[in-house]
């Protein structure tokens, strides 16, 4: 995992539970995402994302379910 993104659901709780809440899938999904971003603009953008996403319960790829 991203140290980055480590460091991004430690300080939010709720986002920290719900990624604890997903499958080894779901979690392994938003880490390879976050971790093929070549631009450390484009990580930090990601990682805002997943833990909005993750806040809400949504998965990784949660507009095509």
């Amino acid at each position: 995992m991203p140290a980055e993104f480590a460091a991004a659901l430690k300080k939010n709780r709720k986002a920290s539970a719900g990624y604890a809440a997903f499958s080894p899938s779901c979690q392994r999904e938003y880490i390879e995402w976050i971790a093929d971003a070549k631009r450390p603009e484009t990580r930090d953008k990601r990682i805002e994302t997943a833990v909005e996403w993750i806040v809400e319960g949504k998965q990784r790829n949660w507009k095509y379910q």
